[in-house]
């Protein structure tokens, strides 16, 4: 095989490949994570003929590039409750790269895997129902306890009650013979109660459902996406999110996972466990919001390789797909697959130092902390952590530059990336170009003799080297008009996102991040009375026809607020709340500078709609100002 190719597969077909260890998982995959009505939806899905998706499958050659193991769930004792008939693998096996949630859910509802152990969560089994006349409870899960105090071990109490094993209760009975089974079971008066028969209708009822329910288990079939043993492993994470289309893409932070796992099982202080650092590593100061095991791990994990890419005294690469890498230049997948794990352990070990680092490029940039999700590219971070970390351990004797330099020369840098939408394309690879040059720029620190005259070197180096900006016209266009898409969006909302400190109305409710509020954005004028004022002048600026743009949802008429306090703004005009308040500009100047409310935008606040338009016009320009002042490289 050499070329990807598309086929299908049969129920009964696929348990026998996972039974005879043909199809495996590969051992940096989670855990099965389906719920047991997740597993009925499937099971739903077959009965009635529908789609049931697609797995995608990595053909193996004769030495295995990853640990392959049968699909499984938890137990007691063993802890594994493997789903195979043999011990050893076959001369040819498939890794299952996509759509283990779905084999696992097969295996356990027509093939019997489930664990021994009562108290763990799947040691239940799957029935269908052809009692109830409820459709949407036909396939049902039972615990094993009430499976047992039933008798429904035994197939004459199961069919008395209407109720079909999916799984057979005779062992190794295969699919169709226990199926047909059933179909003549079910007119068999032997097992009913008192050898009477279910009335001519009901049993009727009963036998067209078993029946329909047989014809969709025999004739659904599930794709398959073979791809073919020429992909190497890095290859695999770099290509798998286009093959991709139904699950959960294959990560390198699992493959990473593993092998350090595999590197440091015998080391005396035990084996590293990524998943769960990046956990714990998300807890810390600076690092909340940036790191978590479930939304987007991989974004620590290119940190900590930038961090390498950053570094001039390194240990060597890791060996990947057999291939010795000359160099990690990058923070592709290959570049994450080959960082080494004596780096990886220098970086655990010091995780404080990361976490600190991480913040600092929140506060460098935005002057306060901030979630990922808020950031326009969030990898950009690890640009700012990867030349912290080269200072702090490649030593003093290495660079002439310091703190303040570096933050100067970023905050400038980060600015220009986001308002220029540099790294919509390509930043995996830019990203390694960029602390190069970044690093360029402050070695030449110590040939000019004044701050100011390097500074104007490395603006206009950063000029050269980067697009041109946006024109203070353009971004107050952008300002005004609606909620822009993307990075742009979370550019030009960022600064007061994460400069919010107090709540306007509520000095006692803190926004800054992270704090128990969450910190929003709402409109300054009430979107119900923008929408309720569309008359006479007004209309030209709150009706977007008349307007040519959507003035109200921009984000000159947003700012920092509590939910608490925006229910009461909401329903009035600015003006008037802060009047009933009694709220001065003295009082709240420095809750609203951050939100880019001066003293004149102020006053044209408590004009109410006289000063609508005046206000976003200024507003606007202030944010414009600002965004523009952030390019600059200043010490």
């Amino acid at each position: 095989m050499s070329r990807l190719m598309v086929t299908d597969i049969t129920v009964p077909g696929l348990l026998d490949k996972l039974r005879r260890r043909e199809w495996l998982v590969p051992g940096f995959q989670r855990d099965f994570v389906w719920s047991m009505a997740d597993v009925v939806a499937l099971v739903v899905s077959i009965f009635e003929s529908r789609p049931i998706g697609m797995a995608t499958l990595w053909e193996q050659g004769t030495k295995p590039e990853v640990e392959l193991v049968p699909v499984s769930v938890p137990d007691a004792i063993p802890d594994r409750r493997y789903f195979t008939d043999v011990h050893e693998n076959p001369s040819k096996v498939f890794a299952i790269l996509d759509g283990r949630q779905r084999c696992t859910a097969l295996a356990m509802a027509f093939g019997g895997l489930r664990a021994h152990d009562g108290k763990y969560k799947y040691s239940g089994r799957y029935y269908l129902d052809v009692g109830t006349t409820n459709a949407s409870k036909r396939v049902c899960y039972l615990k094993e306890s009430e499976i047992r105090k039933r008798g429904l071990l035994a197939d004459a109490n199961c069919v008395g009650e209407g109720l079909f094993p999916l799984s057979s209760n005779t062992e190794g009975e295969e699919i169709l013979p226990q199926w047909m089974r059933y179909l003549q079971a079910i007119r068999n008066p032997n097992f009913y109660p008192g050898g009477e028969l279910p009335a001519t209708e009901e049993l009727d009822r009963r036998d067209g459902i078993l029946k329909h329910a047989f014809e969709g288990l025999v004739g659904t079939k599930l794709a398959v996406y073979i791809v073919p043993d020429t992909y190497h492993l890095a290859a695999i994470c770099d290509i798998f999110e286009t093959l991709n289309t139904t699950g959960t893409p294959v990560s390198p932070v699992d493959l990473i996972h593993s092998w350090l796992y595999s590197d440091t099982y015998n080391d005396p202080d035990g084996a590293l466990l990524l998943r769960d650092w990046i956990s714990d590593f998300g807890q810390k100061d600076g690092a909340i919001g940036w790191a978590s095991e479930l939304d987007r791990p991989e974004l620590t994990a290119q940190i900590v390789t930038a961090c390498y890419v950053a570094l001039e005294s390194k240990p060597e690469p890791r060996s990947v797909s057999g291939n010795a890498v000359a160099t990690i230049t990058s923070i592709k997948s290959a570049d994450l697959l080959a960082t080494p794990t004596l780096h990886w352990k220098n970086v655990i070990h010091n995780a404080e130092l990361l976490a600190e680092f991480l913040g600092d490029f929140q506060t460098t940039v935005a002057g306060g902390y901030f979630p990922y999700s808020s950031c326009p590219y969030p990898v950009s971070a690890a640009i700012y952590v990867a030349l912290r970390w080269h200072a702090h351990f490649d030593g003093a004797s290495e660079r002439n530059w310091g703190r303040e330099d570096l933050d100067a020369v970023f905050r400038a840098f980060f600015w220009r990336n986001a308002l220029t939408n540099r790294y919509d394309q390509g930043f995996l690879t830019q990203l390694g170009a960029d602390i190069k040059e970044l690093k360029a720029w402050l070695c030449k620190r110590s040939d000019y003799s004044s701050a100011n005259q390097w500074a104007a070197f490395v603006h206009e180096r950063m000029t050269d080297y980067m697009p041109p900006l946006l024109s203070k016209h353009t971004l107050v266009d952008y300002l005004t008009d609606g909620r822009q898409t993307g990075a742009l969006q979370k550019t030009l909302m960022l600064p007061m996102l994460a400069g919010a400190r107090r709540d306007l109305l509520d000095p006692t409710i803190k926004l800054s991040y992270p704090s128990a509020e969450q910190v929003e954005l709402h409109h300054i004028y009430p979107k119900a009375w923008c929408n309720n004022s569309k008359v006479g002048e007004l209309s030209l600026l709150l009706d977007r026809q008349k307007a040519g743009r959507n003035w109200i949802d921009s984000t000159a008429n947003l700012m920092p607020m509590s939910r608490k306090s925006n229910n009461l703004w909401k329903s009035k005009v600015p003006g008037q709340v802060l009047v009933e308040m009694k709220i001065s500009y003295a009082h709240v100047r420095e809750v609203l500078k951050p939100a880019f409310i001066n003293e004149e935008a102020f006053q044209l606040l408590l004009d109410g709609p006289r000063g609508l338009g005046e206000f976003w016009d200024l507003r606007a320009g202030l944010i414009a100002d600002d965004l523009l002042a952030r390019t600059n490289v200043s010490l």
